[in-house]
């Protein structure tokens, strides 16, 4: 988005909160164009060029991008989205996705650093964040669209990401197939808006209990997908062993 386009939206945003009295997630934009797109993400230093796109999602949208001639991912959490139980668009604030990007952004540079298999965080700019792209003459491709021919070692590697986020006090939250990336025989992790922090001390142990819920369900998506293949997996019993653990080492 142009530095006017900005402008509009947030002055709309804080109009409407001024009328409503109080703080609204909703503002009214247009849809961005794939040029206005292109121009925002070089203007913002994060790739010199949009090349295609990548993958499309309800709120964001993911293009290869170059950098320097190195190819990157750049994701960009749009501000129009169309609901499936709705006819028209919902409008979301710069402000807004701007936070989801950052928090996501956040959550990539923390399970990087921890050494865990996620794509190399770049650089962010308000709603749209560049990372290392996971492709050279062969792309990565997700779980959903594979049919694996050694399911026992990956089904040990994403067990072993989920192990290794809460070791790193992070929740994915949204765990699946979908999200699972195959690339040189490796399994990636990417996408974590819904992931949850436990770093911070404060109300750990009350952020833990919500988190619980999501934790069971990374588990149970992974050993839903395996199964396919035969591979037993026990949900519950990787629930019961990680919760122990972090509760023992870090809440007691």
């Amino acid at each position: 988005m142009s530095e006017r386009e900005l402008a509009s939206a947030r002055s709309f945003w804080k109009r409407k909160n001024l009328r409503d009295g109080r703080r609204s997630r909703y503002v009214e934009v247009e849809e961005v164009s794939l040029d206005s797109l292109r121009a925002d993400a070089v203007e913002n230093g994060l790739v010199d060029e949009v090349v295609s796109v990548l993958a499309t999602g309800k709120e964001a949208d993911v293009y290869v991008g170059l950098w320097k001639k190195v190819p990157l991912a750049l994701k960009v959490y749009r501000l129009h989205r169309t609901p499936h139980k709705k006819k028209s668009a919902i409008g979301y604030s710069v402000d807004r996705m701007g936070q989801i990007a950052a928090n996501e952004f956040t959550m990539l540079e923390k399970a990087y650093r921890a050494g865990i298999p996620v794509p190399t965080p770049a650089r962010r700019a308000d709603n749209m964040f560049t990372m290392r792209f996971l492709g050279d003459e062969t792309n990565a491709r997700r779980l959903r669209d594979l049919d694996l021919d050694e399911p026992e070692q990956y089904a040990k590697q994403a067990l072993g990401i989920v192990d290794r986020l809460l070791d790193t006090f992070i929740v994915h939250g949204d765990l699946s197939e979908y999200n699972l990336l195959l690339y040189r025989d490796r399994i990636f992790v990417i996408d974590f808006p819904q992931a949850v922090d436990l770093s911070s001390r404060p109300n750990r142990h009350h952020r833990f209990e919500k988190a619980k819920p999501l934790l069971r369900r990374d588990l149970e998506n992974v050993a839903r997908y395996f199964s396919q293949y035969n591979i037993e997996i026990d949900a519950q019993s990787e629930y019961d062993r990680l919760t122990t653990r972090f509760e023992r080492e870090h809440l007691d």
